[in-house]
């Protein structure tokens, strides 16, 4: 073993001093040659005769040379850097060609690399808990209510936890709001203006479960997660930084949330975050245990769980179902039909953004494919001019695989640099559609390239050679001496073949990424054509939260809200105000059971009701159309009749034809005795609660008066510009309580864009890699037929003297340029048929087989195929036909 190690590094330090040891060996030559001369001069012979054989007896110098440096240093090593010296002078050479290379490679390449940066981000880096594989989230199913991946009720959850045999430990955590991870708003305070923060409250163990400790201090306690056993807090690093300067003595100390004193008991680690990175500080549950007894209704505790060791999903699936069953047995009045799902926390949280991201890095690697099928197209286009040069070398002795080992280092050199610049390019292009894809992002995920992602692009950089290079390197270095003279049709019909077939591939594929771009950006337009169902122009929308401790009564947290109502309305641009606590586009926290007076409980409703509560001006300030009864007025909250508005949607679904005006309904479960019961005033049109692509539910309105709810979300429709109107309010509201803050400011316009972001941003990447494949892919049949005009010149030249016109020879060279653009657009019409029917869930509007975006994209492909024809084809028809014929 230490031979070799020896006589390795032996090889090395003689590579490196190359030059020092042929100067020795020249010498030590020469020296040896001058003795032999003298040798033999003193044998009597002349000079010359001397010279002459000495040189025999030595033999040949430039022999010895070579042989002593093949066994002195490492030939493989020498022959690839002067390949690559080659190769750079070939690309200094033909700086078109090496130009287009590396611009195409570059962006095949950054695209890959940044696909891959969200794809890594979201779907790959591990995340930061012990055995991160272990850890699931359980959700409730019911195919009764329509529920996939549902929250839990404290009750059963307090049941999976005892009876379960798949878990080492499951923890839960409050999932009300569907913004974000679910977290609610407190406010800080006691330094300065309140700071709004992001609060999660969780169960004692859930730490435990994590298997994450705290930077400073300590977790949670089990006890702690009940009612009266301490008011404790844990910090996020961020936060510990941001608001306490990193003060080691925080924990211990006592903070105020809300008006809410909290003692610090501990600091997470820099790394930590749960369930996304807007999480700032953890607070227990902080329940009665009745609640874990009893709540079986409503669902609001998200739950994760840490498998056993060697015990897979469906193992764990098939436990959890085991009590689903026997839950259902024993409470079949709220655990109907009620079963479980099991994901990967990981899969969990980046559900809504997996498809996606798996379909754009299906995108950016056909994007690649069709990258290197050009560059490979161009590579074969030079191989007729090299023929000459790879003969020559031939018939001086180099073998085959010599020539292409020489070629694919030409390639590796393309690739190089174009990884080079690619890279460099997906930092860019990252950077940007980070800030464009906004909340597509998953609150989890960090966009950074990293290690892994420039793995990925070294990984596509030496890869792309083998695509492009190695089919050109056989197909050129089969030249042999001999046939010095192969720029005729017989020495590059086969290299023909191959180009048509390049650009039918090409072809192919372009149609694919035209027609999933096309279905996107028809999802887009339909989406814009959607009726959010209210007026969005210059209506801006807040969140205010009331502090429990400050307002302890429904009472005390209506006369606040109205106090801020009346100051806000009374502002000088403020045209109408109004408060609600839910608004559209961001989702509803409650939904209700709900029975129809009159029906049996099995004739109600099987599906939860929403449920808003709202200031009487809501529907005017919004511009939500009224289409049956009337609004709310003074008599609505102070009158005995609870009265109630209800949406379009719930007016079908409910009354089911019925004149829904003057029925009463009662909220709750049919089996809880003592609900009011509620009538029906008025009913207006739809407004979309959770995004534009996703239908309205049935909704009910409520007076605030009525029913109190907290927080509440403002909404003020104004002349002037949101900014100035934005900063009044919180003067206002300042004047009402100096310790509130508004929370989720935004302009509806700017709620509606949000929602469509994720439209949006895999439209644009999906039309940026088709608009490339179209370039690429017209540009790829443009080099096929120049090839075919230059190959076929002689005979359009005989066809032209003999007194064909231009127009037939453009349509001769134009009907068998196409050949290959038809066949690729058939085979990729047919694959785009059966690759888009996986995506029709990510559409809107449109279905996956839809006529228009197909034929559109072999329109566009036809255009495009006839243009690439047609301008070397009117080129050659320029030309002077007896010049070429003289010259051929």
């Amino acid at each position: 073993m230490w031979t070799g190690v020896l006589v390795l590094f032996s090889r090395l330090h003689a590579a490196m001093t190359k030059a020092r040891r042929d100067t020795d060996l020249r010498d030590e030559l020469h020296s040896h040659l001058v003795l032999l001369v003298e040798d033999q001069e003193r044998r009597g012979l002349t000079p010359t005769e001397a010279s002459r054989l000495a040189r025999l007896r030595l033999g040949g110098v430039a022999q010895i040379q070579e042989e002593h440096r093949d066994r002195r240093g490492m030939p493989l090593l020498e022959e690839t850097v002067r390949d690559l010296r080659y190769g750079l002078r070939a690309l200094r050479k033909s700086p078109a060609f090496s130009f287009f290379a590396i611009a195409t490679l570059a962006i095949g390449i950054g695209a890959g690399t940044v696909v891959f940066t969200f794809a890594a981000a979201v779907l790959l880096r591990p995340l930061p808990y012990a055995q991160p594989e272990q850890l699931v989230r359980v959700f409730e199913a019911n195919p009764l209510r329509g529920w996939t991946r549902n929250t839990a009720s404290p009750a059963n959850y307090a049941d999976w936890t005892t009876e379960n045999t798949a878990f080492t430990g499951m923890a839960a955590y409050e999932q009300f709001s569907r913004e974000g991870s679910g977290a609610s708003d407190v406010f800080l305070t006691g330094n300065g203006d309140p700071q709004p923060l992001k609060s999660l409250s969780v169960t004692g163990n859930l730490f435990g479960v994590l298997g994450v400790g705290p930077f400073l201090g300590r977790v949670f306690t089990d006890e702690e997660t009940f009612e009266g056993k301490g008011q404790v807090v844990i910090l996020s690093y961020g936060l510990w930084q941001s608001a306490f300067a990193g003060d080691p003595a925080i924990v211990g100390r006592t903070i105020v949330l809300s008006g809410i004193a909290y003692e610090v008991v501990g600091v997470m680690p820099q790394a930590f975050f749960f369930p996304g990175r807007d999480v700032q500080l953890w607070r227990p549950v902080a329940y009665s245990p009745s609640v874990f007894r009893e709540s079986r209704r409503p669902h609001w505790l998200g739950v994760v769980a840490r498998r056993k060791p060697r015990l897979t999903l469906a193992q764990a699936t098939f436990d959890m179902e085991r009590i689903a069953r026997s839950l259902e047995r024993q409470y079949p009045e709220t655990n109907e039909k009620m079963g479980i799902r099991i994901e990967p926390l990981q899969r969990s949280l980046a559900h809504e953004a997996r498809p996606s991201l798996l379909l754009l890095t299906g995108a950016s690697a056909l994007l690649f494919i069709l990258v290197c099928a050009n560059i490979a197209n161009l590579q074969l286009g030079r191989a007729l001019a090299r023929a000459p040069e790879m003969a020559i070398r031939h018939a001086l002795g180099a073998r085959r695989v010599r020539l292409v080992r020489q070629l694919l280092i030409e390639s590796l050199v393309l690739a190089t640099i174009g990884g080079g610049l690619g890279s460099a390019l997906a930092v860019l292009v990252t950077a940007t559609l980070v800030r464009l894809a906004g909340a597509y992002i998953p609150v989890f995920a960090t966009v950074e390239v990293d290690r892994s992602v420039l793995l990925c692009t070294v990984l596509l950089t030496l890869a792309s050679p083998l695509l492009f290079g190695l089919l050109p390197a056989m197909t050129t270095s089969r030249s042999r001496s001999g046939r010095l003279n192969e720029r005729g049709p017989a020495g590059s019909r086969r290299a023909a073949s191959i180009r048509r077939a390049l650009v039918a591939v090409e072809v192919a594929l372009s149609i694919v990424l035209v027609v999933g771009s096309m279905l996107f950006l028809r999802s887009l337009v339909q989406l814009a054509q959607v009726d959010p169902g209210f007026t969005p122009d210059r209506v801006v929308a807040f969140k205010i939260t009331l502090p429990p401790a400050q307002y302890p009564t429904p009472q005390a947290q209506l006369a606040a809200f109205t106090e801020i109502d009346r100051r806000i309305r009374n502002q000088p641009g403020v045209q109408a105000v109004a408060a609600s606590s839910s608004v559209a586009l961001r989702g509803s926290s409650w939904t209700f059971d709900l029975t129809v007076e009159g029906r049996a409980p099995l004739d109600g409703l099987e599906h939860g009701i929403r449920h808003a509560s709202i200031t009487a001006d809501y529907f005017r300030t919004m511009g939500i159309r009224l289409l049956q009864g009337r609004m709310f007025d003074e008599r609505d909250g102070s009158n005995p009749q609870r009265t109630l508005i209800v949406n379009d949607s719930f007016a079908r679904k409910v009354f089911r034809g019925e004149n829904p005006i003057g029925k009463r309904v009662r909220f709750g479960p049919p089996e809880v005795p003592g609900r009011p019961l509620v009538e029906v005033v008025g009913v207006v049109a739809d407004e979309r609660q959770d995004a534009m692509d996703r239908p309205a539910e049935p909704l009910a309105y409520e007076p605030i008066a009525q029913k109190v709810q907290n927080p509440l979300t403002f909404v003020m429709r104004t002349g002037l510009e949101p900014s100035a109107v934005v900063a009044t309010a919180r003067r206002q509201v300042a004047l009402v309580d100096k310790d509130l803050a508004l929370t989720s400011v935004a302009t509806l316009q700017a709620v509606i864009d949000e929602s469509l972001r994720d439209y949006r941003f895999r439209t644009l990447l999906l039309t940026s890699f088709a608009t490339m494949a179209l370039l690429l892919a017209g540009l790829g049949t443009y080099g096929v037929v120049a090839h075919l005009i230059s190959q076929r010149s002689r005979e359009l030249a005989i066809r032209q003297a003999l007194g064909a016109r231009s127009t037939e020879l453009v349509r001769l060279v134009i009907s068998q340029g196409l050949g290959p653009v038809a066949a690729g657009t058939v085979a990729g019409l047919g694959t785009a048929a059966l690759i888009t029917s996986f995506i029709e869930s990510l559409l809107f509007g449109v279905r996956a087989v839809d006529p228009t975006a197909y034929a559109v994209a072999a329109a566009l492909l036809a255009c495009i195929g006839v243009a690439a024809c047609a301008v070397p084809a009117w080129r050659a028809t320029r030309a002077d036909s007896w010049v070429l014929l003289r010259e051929s």
